[in-house]
């Protein structure tokens, strides 16, 4: 499948940036200058996730995040930010943003943002992986069945989860 990455910027040279970092790990970008643009692009388009900025003209990027959680939740959005503040990443991470990253921002913590983000959009599409956690292998004590629901409850959301013990 050939990923498609919406980038949402008003900075034209992220733009830049960010698509050929795209292009490099072999997926393909599509542009948009602002919240309004990146709509219209949604409706034509199939995405596979976004990138946005958070402070843009007309529609700004937790306005973005906000309709496209509610018009197409299965794509993964990736907020980033020169203005990053503490209760401007915990908000947009409350509200469903898989990941919030500041400008300037390293390579390699895009790429792996990217991954993840096309990871849990695959993984939406089909579904978790065919592990049956309901085994009577894994699950027989109660204790374990405790973690087995708690799994259960955690196992949609976009959040990376490590259970231990």
């Amino acid at each position: 499948m050939d990923h498609k990455i919406l980038i949402v910027d008003d900075e034209a040279s992220i733009r830049k940036v960010l698509k050929a970092l795209i292009e490099q790990q072999g997926f393909s970008a599509v542009e948009a200058h602002n919240g309004m643009d990146a709509l219209a692009i949604l409706e034509k388009e199939q995405i596979h996730a976004i990138i946005t900025d958070l402070r843009m003209p007309k529609l700004d990027g937790m306005g973005l995040l906000k309709i496209a959680l509610r018009q197409y939740p299965d794509i993964p959005v990736i907020i980033i930010t020169a203005h990053e503040t503490v209760d401007s990443a915990v908000s947009a991470l409350k509200m469903g943003a898989l990941d919030y990253i500041s400008k300037p921002f390293e390579k390699e913590e895009m790429i792996q943002a990217l991954k993840k983000a096309l990871s849990t959009y695959q993984t939406k599409l089909t579904g978790p992986s065919d592990i049956n956690i309901d085994s009577d292998l894994v699950n027989k004590s109660p204790k374990m069945r405790e973690v087995i629901s708690l799994i259960k409850k955690v196992a949609d959301s976009p959040s990376t989860v490590l259970v231990t013990g």
